[in-house]
């Protein structure tokens, strides 16, 4: 059966990943077209590297995903997401913020193995060098199995078969946009010199479910200003089920997590988000952003292989 999206949106597991953000020169829009085309591609690999290597471990797993004004630069607008629009940074309650720093074209890289990844990361700068400025990169790993730094699962609530997958990620078929994904990324960075000294049960009731046997809190136990509280919301009956993809990045000074979430509809994310900050009518915070802060923010669009290969004129997806 055929699967429309981009597979690596669904394909877990990998070891590693890298995030790279561009701004493009709109000047410059054909070649652009044509530079995108080829970091799509795989990198040429050494022979003596194909030697030494099996096949399956040279394999990087691309995502391209493009802001509004650059979606509208390379595509008609038939593709066009009706709700896709430039993340606006988000002043919440208590001082908190969510800043944007809404750029053009987003290409999330993983593989497992770091020495491939590299290559394809250098492969596609080296594409894009002359037609847009790299004004974001960031390595991240896969810790411990998907857990956060702060010791937690990361992506526990995700759909858990194939169809809600889809169902919360994808537009569905007669939409603009079909096939493809509403993407929100942002990079946190934690504070975890604050975090380690919160004692366990704390730390439970902050992010909603148990450390160990990674439950849900139930009950009174459950705090209404938990991450899981502020979170996992139903707007007119209907679940704001997200796709997470996040890693975890980090070196001695600076750490925390690459959060990558994808939707069939903006909405999924900015109620999610207006409940975090505080922007709902409890006035409430989500009670992790004490100890984690926002320094980026961006909304994209991950279109369908068929669009991308008609935009691009290649076969590759």
């Amino acid at each position: 059966m055929f699967q429309p999206y981009q597979e690596g949106i669904f394909q877990e597991g990998a070891r590693h990943t890298y995030f790279l953000e561009y701004k493009l020169d709109f000047s410059k829009i054909d070649a652009v077209r044509q530079a995108i085309a080829k970091c799509l591609q795989s990198h040429p690999i050494d022979e003596v590297v194909i030697a030494r290597y099996p096949k399956e471990a040279l394999k990087v797993r691309t995502v391209v995903s493009f802001g509004k004004r650059a979606w509208k630069a390379l595509a008609s607008d038939s593709k066009m997401p009706k709700d896709l629009k430039d993340f606006e940074t988000l002043s919440g309650q208590q001082g908190h913020t969510s800043p944007s720093t809404q750029r053009d074209v987003f290409l999330w890289l993983q593989a497992d193995d770091f020495s491939v990844l590299y290559d394809q990361a250098t492969w596609i700068q080296k594409q894009m060098k002359s037609v847009a400025e790299l004004a974001f990169e960031q390595v991240g790993f896969n810790y411990y199995h998907s857990l956060d730094l702060i010791g937690f699962e990361d992506g526990t609530a995700n759909p858990k078969t194939d169809e809600l997958r889809v169902s919360a990620a994808v537009i569905p078929e007669g939409q603009p946009g079909a096939g493809g994904s509403l993407v929100l990324s942002q990079k946190w960075v934690h504070d975890m010199d604050t975090w380690s000294q919160v004692p366990l049960h704390c730390q439970e009731a902050i992010v909603g479910r148990t450390k160990r046997a990674n439950e849900e809190l139930e009950g009174e136990m459950m705090p209404d200003d938990s991450h899981v509280s502020r979170t996992d919301l139903k707007v007119d009956g209907v679940a704001m089920k997200i796709f997470r993809r996040s890693s975890a990045f980090g070196n001695l000074s600076e750490k925390g997590l690459m959060f990558l979430a994808f939707g069939c509809e903006l909405r999924r994310f900015s109620t999610q988000l207006d409940s975090m900050f505080g922007l709902t009518e409890d006035g409430k915070i989500d009670q992790i952003i004490r100890y984690s802060k926002a320094v980026t923010g961006s909304y994209w669009f991950a279109p369908s292989k068929e669009d991308l290969a008609e935009v691009f004129e290649t076969e590759t997806f």
